[in-house]
């Protein structure tokens, strides 16, 4: 398959540039949006890009705020869901995007979570991999360190905030050689505070009121061997989303969206093919 590359943009919010890369190769045709993970960018779907152009849907996917190219101020109360949701909102609205699916990954997958139950009737369908909506602790009855972690994490970014560099990594997500070397990529690729701030978003959200206003087709897709999302979290996601299906991979764990890049791909087409055939 040949390699095909969207066009980079950008777009000046009230708080700052955010970039995004948009291929609106087929007018009249659906968009895909795509929400990478936590430290990570655009890059995660490249491979998926790829397989939608060829199929002929029309793809845009962002750096979210304190990612890649997109805007990284040192400011605590930016890195809330709401926020990065305003800031996809103005996007669409800029490109005047309307008929598309939204796709979530992991952090990427709880935006798409705030997303879809604060703006009703935008999205028309909505695809989660790896996606927790409960802080991952309450599903382990230790729900009670959860406020203890974020505040360490806090405290941390705090000691961390004098910290900045010159130029931040950008790197191809898609192409990490294991877990660590993916990780040590992704503090790279912002100021730490900023990562912290965005790890305690993460393991404080509660999306489980959110998700029950979402009235969607959706597709649900976990690993098997998950470390980081219990099983009961993934049976309580599927039944508060009546008009979801529940996708489990063998052998795949968390970052099953890279590490399992072609069954990915086979699964967003499989939903968005269902999607046109119900009257996208």
């Amino acid at each position: 398959m040949t390699d095909f590359h969207l066009p980079k943009k950008s777009i000046d919010t009230q708080n700052g540039k955010i970039f995004y890369w948009l291929g609106n190769s087929f007018p009249g045709r659906p968009f895909v949006i795509l929400l990478h993970g936590l430290s990570s960018n655009h890059t995660t779907w490249l491979s998926t890009i790829n397989v939608l152009h060829a199929n002929h849907y029309n793809s845009l996917a962002p750096d979210l705020r304190g990612h890649g190219f997109s805007d990284k101020t040192k400011q605590r109360d930016l890195y809330a869901l709401n926020v990065f949701s305003r800031d996809l909102q103005e996007i669409l609205v800029a490109e005047q995007i309307k008929n598309f699916v939204l796709i979530g990954y992991s952090f990427g997958g709880q935006v798409a979570v705030d997303f879809t139950a604060r703006y009703q009737g935008c999205a028309k369908g909505l695809i989660l991999i790896s996606t927790n909506i409960a802080p991952p602790l309450k599903y382990l009855k230790l729900n009670f360190f959860t406020s203890i972690v974020v505040a360490g994490l806090n405290f941390l970014a705090m000691l961390l905030f004098w910290q900045k560099r010159r130029n931040y990594h950008y790197y191809e997500h898609g192409r990490a050689v294991g877990y660590w070397d993916s990780v040590w990529d992704g503090l790279r690729t912002m100021p730490l505070a900023v990562n912290l701030w965005l790890l305690a978003q993460a393991f404080k959200a509660d999306l489980r009121n959110a998700i029950k206003q979402i009235k969607i087709p959706a597709t649900l897709f976990y690993g098997q061997n998950d470390a980081y999302i219990a099983k009961k979290e993934i049976n309580d996601t599927a039944k508060a989303l009546p008009q979801a299906q529940l996708i489990i991979s063998k052998n795949q764990g968390h970052f099953i969206g890279t590490n399992s890049q072609a069954e990915t791909a086979r699964i967003i087409l499989n939903f968005l093919k269902n999607c046109e055939n119900s009257d996208f």
